[in-house]
Order: structure tokens, then sequence, then C-alpha cells
């Protein structure tokens, strides 16, 4: 008989019983459906407890455990966020992060520029009260121009190009807003023309 193996990644298996050989190949088994838990959230799938309050859902009781617990580890999380304001290592690659993000807003703005477009560079924002990026002007319409790097714990483009376009558009002084979604690392020449002509054509309803 032969030995065990993992089920992911076909490792040799020494415990008996298990089934993988790490918590990752365990992560993985359900991203590729090894294992099927049918509590499990997936994207795409519709929450059946939107819009419902978490008091309606579990009772006033149990939610106000719930919270409790929450505040307590929020409180134990700040300490460990605090630290990283003063990590070289995380300070260098936000550093590197902006910088990116940076090139990308000038890449797009100086071709449009050059395109007789009238173009305002911005920086940061206000928590819910949205400045954009850019401001992109092409003598009809206001554009928002939004940048936002690809990241692993960043939500579905959908819901992000959904819930700028929500913010800039209370200020009823945008026509549109234009999200763009660079990859870090990616070469400027071959990224700006791509993100540039996304830019100028997407309509964001």
């Amino acid at each position: 008989m032969s030995a065990p193996s993992c089920e992911t990644c076909g490792k040799a298996l020494s415990k008996k019983g298990a089934r993988f050989c790490s918590r990752a190949c365990y992560a993985e088994a359900y991203r590729l459906g090894i294992i099927d838990n049918k509590g499990l959230f997936k994207k795409g799938m519709v929450s059946p407890n939107k819009g419902r309050t978490l008091e309606s859902w579990v009772g006033e009781e149990r939610a106000a455990e719930i919270k409790a617990r929450m505040s307590r580890n929020s409180k134990k999380k700040g300490d460990f966020l605090r630290t990283l304001n003063v990590r070289g290592d995380v300070l260098r690659k936000r550093k590197i992060s902006r910088w990116f993000h940076e090139d990308v807003v000038e890449g797009i703005v100086n071709v449009l520029r050059r395109e007789g477009w009238r173009c305002y560079i911005l920086s940061e924002y206000i928590k819910e009260r949205r400045t954009p990026d850019a401001i992109l002007f092409d003598g009809k319409e206001l554009v928002a121009l939004e940048v936002e790097l690809q990241k692993r714990w960043k939500p579905s483009e959908e819901s992000m190009v959904r819930r700028l376009s929500d913010l800039n558009g209370a200020s009823s002084f945008f026509d549109r807003t234009a999200v763009v979604f660079p990859r870090q690392g990616d070469p400027l020449e071959e990224l700006v023309p791509r993100l540039t002509e996304e830019a100028r054509q997407k309509k964001i309803k």
C-alpha cells in the first residue's frame, strides 16, 4: 500500500489520517473544489444577509456579544498596525508602491495633455469625501481619474469602480469616473498607453 500524499500538491504525508501537508494546501483545496463547505461564502455569491442588521440576523443579545468580541480584537490589532509605521521594510514597500502609482497617474495625464485635454493632478483624499488622483477635461467631459493598484487584499474591481463612481458622483461635479487598475512592476512604456486608452473611453454608468 502506497504512502498517503497531499491531495493538493502530492507531497508525501507522515501523519496518519491527514489529507493535506500544510495549512496553505488546505486553503488551496477549498479554492480548487477538493473540499466543499456549503457554508463557505464564495466570490460572486449573493449574501443572504444583505440589507439586514446583525441584530435582526442573530438577535440583540448575540449581536452585542459579537460586537464586543470584534471590538476587543480591533484593540489588539491596533498595537501591531502602529508598529508597521516604524518598520523600515514596510515603509520601503509603501514608498515603492506610491512612486509607481504616481508614475502611472503622471504618464496618463501627460499623454492626454499632449492631445489637448486640460488635466489637473491631485494627491491625497479625505475618507468618504473623494478627491480623485487627477481631473481630466477634453473640452466636453469632466472626468475623475482613479488609479487603483492591483492588490490581493482589495475588493473586486467591479465594487471599487461602483464605490469610487458613487463618491465622485455625489459632488455633481464630474461627468463620469474612469478607474484603471495597473499591476505594480509592469513596464510603464507598455502600461501607460493601455491605461490611457481605458481612461479615454471607459464610461461608468
